[in-house]
């Protein structure tokens, strides 16, 4: 079975060589020549949003997922004309916006952490009277691993981190103190 993925970073070189054992083969679409998945299986260099790039990637696979939520909808949706894509463009949309997630977890009854939608500083002010300090004020799009968010401890923090993290569609959180982060697929 040939599988793709779009993006070819150090994730999807980690699933291709965990697939490898179970007798699947892989093929990345990725923009970057040098990406380090190319290493561990064929690799499609284009853009995401590259139809022809897309058609060519497309090509001869039975499956497609992704290696990161920041892969472009638009581009999964193009491909799930073709063939199946797991998990389908909806998941990938909602996975994009940190709002959106949380609140289709509350939707399924899964606990998340308190938050606030913020797109003013007036919204920031109400959700801290709400949620207290500490709290975590995040880009609803775009971030990871840290990147895109800020811990908050006072009123100057929050002002500063709210215009240094571009002034509107953030996500405020309650902060939950833990040990130990698991993540699972």
């Amino acid at each position: 079975m040939k599988l793709g993925i779009l993006g070819g970073g150090q994730l999807g070189r980690m699933l291709a060589l965990a697939g490898y054992p179970l007798g699947l083969s892989f093929r990345f679409l990725d923009p970057s020549p040098e990406a380090c998945a190319g290493q561990v299986g064929e690799l499609v260099v284009g853009d995401f949003l590259d139809e022809e790039a897309l058609r060519r990637f497309a090509e001869g696979l039975e499956l497609v997922t992704y290696e990161f939520e920041n892969v472009p909808v638009e581009a999964a949706r193009f491909l799930e004309a073709r063939l199946p894509v797991l998990p389908p463009p909806k998941a990938l949309e909602v996975a994009q916006d940190r709002l959106a997630e949380k609140t289709f977890m509350h939707s399924l009854g899964i606990p998340t952490p308190p938050f606030r939608r913020v797109d003013g500083l007036r919204e920031l002010r109400k959700g801290l009277e709400a949620l207290g300090f500490p709290a975590l004020l995040k880009t609803r799009r775009g971030g990871y691993d840290g990147k895109g968010q800020a811990l908050l401890t006072s009123w100057e923090e929050a002002e500063r981190a709210f215009h240094a993290l571009g002034g509107g569609g953030l996500i405020l959180e309650g902060y939950v103190p833990f040990q130990r982060e698991l993540s699972i697929l």
